[in-house]
């Protein structure tokens, strides 16, 4: 009995665990500023425009976590490009529509510019999660044109 596979065999689906390397590395880039914003943002506003900070690195680290979800588990099917598409819409809409909320609810993360938080760190994890995940996708083509 043979048991090796076929080589006609069904793909195994993405694992999730060629998310880690991707997810460090944006992790490394949310924390190295944050102690900087905090920084300034407790000498402008106190205790509360540390919480702005964090609040607004959380959510744009969390988006981006999530859209790089989306690619690494659509890279190896046709539709790694649409995953990618959706990973923009999750990564923008969530912070921005939280922010606009926060803004508009005149509270004390809004005094502290929570919004111009999240605007900093949605910068930085675009052009973060951008990379990385065309890194992700382009790797992807190359094992689909080698086949």
């Amino acid at each position: 009995m043979n048991t090796e596979p076929a080589d006609n065999a069904p793909k195994s689906p993405p694992s999730l665990q060629q998310l880690w390397r991707p997810a460090i590395a944006l992790t490394i880039a949310v924390a190295l500023p944050t102690p900087l914003l905090a920084w300034y943002a407790q000498t402008q506003h106190g205790a509360v425009g540390i919480q702005a900070v964090l609040f607004a690195a959380f959510l744009c680290w969390g988006s981006s976590i999530g859209a790089l979800t989306l690619v690494v588990m659509s890279k190896q099917t046709p539709y790694g490009l649409h995953a990618a598409m959706a990973g923009i819409a999750l990564r923008t809409g969530i912070p921005l529509a939280i922010g606009a909320f926060l803004k508009q609810s005149e509270g004390p993360l809004a005094e502290a510019g929570v919004f111009g938080m999240i605007m900093v760190y949605y910068l930085l994890t675009l052009l973060v999660e951008t990379v990385l995940a065309a890194r992700l996708l382009q790797s992807a083509a190359n094992v689909s044109k080698a086949s």
